[in-house]
């Protein structure tokens, strides 16, 4: 699977995953604490907007090297 998103497309979605992180950032940290208390400490939120990035970007890069490393196998079995 390719990805078909022009780099402007990506660039212009990259506010709305952003948003979304910190908006699960305050309700699970709230939810994990009490209610306002992410407002009170934005370096969790920022901690959890950057683990939050981290995963999606590991988890998107292992599976576009098993699209590749299937492929290559492919390939080298029709040869």
């Amino acid at each position: 699977m390719a990805i078909t998103a022009s780099y402007d497309t990506l660039l212009k979605q990259a506010p709305m995953t952003a948003d979304e992180y910190l908006r699960a950032a305050v309700r699970s940290i709230d939810e994990q604490f009490e209610k306002g208390y992410a407002q009170k400490h934005p370096e969790l939120i920022a901690a959890f907007m950057q683990a939050c990035a981290n995963d999606l970007a590991t988890s998107t890069l292992v599976i576009a090297i098993q699209e590749a490393a299937s492929e290559i196998a492919q390939a080298l079995q029709s040869e």
